[in-house]
């Protein structure tokens, strides 16, 4: 049977994200660890599912067929005292130090494009009034959410690069995604071989160009998700 690594981060609310490196991103996530695991074989299929649509399931470490479920095996568990059930992730795992190899950057960035293609089946999808729509007073706007994603990337580059260029205003938050994705695959898509390897402490948090893909597709996966729990609860 395939293994797939997990990577466990529990917050002082017993919230927990599950993360994966082969390929990088978020499995799962819920409101305790168990609840996290008890849907990893679904997310799994999923992940299954977008991965052979795009042709990269070479990405997984040990790939399985589509009738299997992996053995979900936990690599690490970092414990932290932020929270983490509403999405909150503060985590650095030992995997996010070792450094990119080049030919890993082609597929992490072809996994970006399948995520934001997800994203993007959206757009046709949300009527204009929706954008307003907020599920919880405490949660944002589906509206937002997508701007919150734009942003965002931006903040993330921040974290290994100083002085990026300021991008045009934009209105339409559909044109601010893109123009902040242009900006991020600039950068990721050509990294150095210092940048591969490069770690930075920014706000008690180190940082590396394998946390930085991890945390994108994390971000991506998470509010895609939310923002479709959203859509449909206003639809009903």
């Amino acid at each position: 049977m395939a293994v797939l690594e997990v990577y466990a981060e529990i917050g002082r609310d017993g919230g927990c994200h599950l993360f994966t490196f082969d390929p990088p991103g978020l499995l799962s996530w819920a409101a305790s660890f168990d609840e996290a695991f008890a849907a990893a074989p679904r997310e799994a299929a999923e992940l299954y599912r977008l991965l052979e649509q795009h042709g990269l399931l070479s990405l997984l470490a040990e790939p399985w067929s589509e009738d299997e479920t992996p053995e979900f095996r936990v690599a690490e568990e970092v414990h932290g005292r932020n929270k983490v059930g509403d999405g909150g992730t503060k985590a650095t795992f030992r995997r996010d130090l070792v450094a990119v190899r080049p030919d890993e950057i082609p597929g992490f960035i072809a996994l970006m494009g399948a995520r934001r293609a997800r994203l993007l089946t959206l757009k046709d999808r949300i009527p204009p009034e929706a954008y307003h729509y907020r599920s919880l007073p405490h949660r944002m706007t589906i509206g937002e959410q997508l701007r919150h994603i734009a942003g965002a990337e931006y903040w993330y580059l921040t974290r290994l690069w100083d002085d990026l260029p300021r991008l045009p205003r934009s209105e339409d938050v559909w044109h601010k995604l893109a123009l902040n994705r242009e900006r991020a695959l600039s950068k990721l898509a050509h990294l150095t071989p210092d940048e591969m390897r490069a770690t930075r402490k920014v706000d008690h948090q180190v940082w590396s160009a394998r946390k930085l893909f991890r945390r994108f597709l994390y971000h991506e996966k998470f509010h895609t998700d939310t923002i479709e729990r959203d859509l449909k609860a206003w639809l009903a």
